[in-house]
């Protein structure tokens, strides 16, 4: 199933963009508006912003949703294989380990 992204601080903007630009199985909320931590200062987002992101990845036979949908797929076929013995999260997950180990000795 597509996502809609509505990043909202710190790292959520990169995931945003690998979802939204790179990998390409999300779609954003909305482009315009102020987003922080701080409450006085963030904008809403507008219900018309949502309503049309929404109607604009989940028109059955629209070509944004086509694409999302498969590409989102594609993603979750291939999830479980990255973290299988020999997947590449998985190799990732080990040389997080051993490096925090080595960081750790070295104190």
């Amino acid at each position: 199933m597509p996502m809609l992204i509505w990043p909202f601080a710190y790292e959520q903007f990169i995931n945003e963009r690998l979802l939204v630009e790179v990998i390409g199985c999300a779609g954003r909320v909305w482009d315009g508006g102020k987003r922080s931590t701080n409450e006085e200062e963030h904008e809403l987002v507008p219900a018309t912003a949502i309503a049309h992101a929404v109607s604009k990845i989940m028109e059955p036979g629209g070509g944004e949703y086509a694409a999302l949908r498969f590409k989102a797929q594609n993603v979750a076929a291939s999830a479980p294989a990255a973290v299988q013995e020999g997947g590449s999260s998985r190799g990732d997950i080990k040389n997080l380990v051993n490096d925090l180990i080595r960081f750790t000795e070295r104190k």
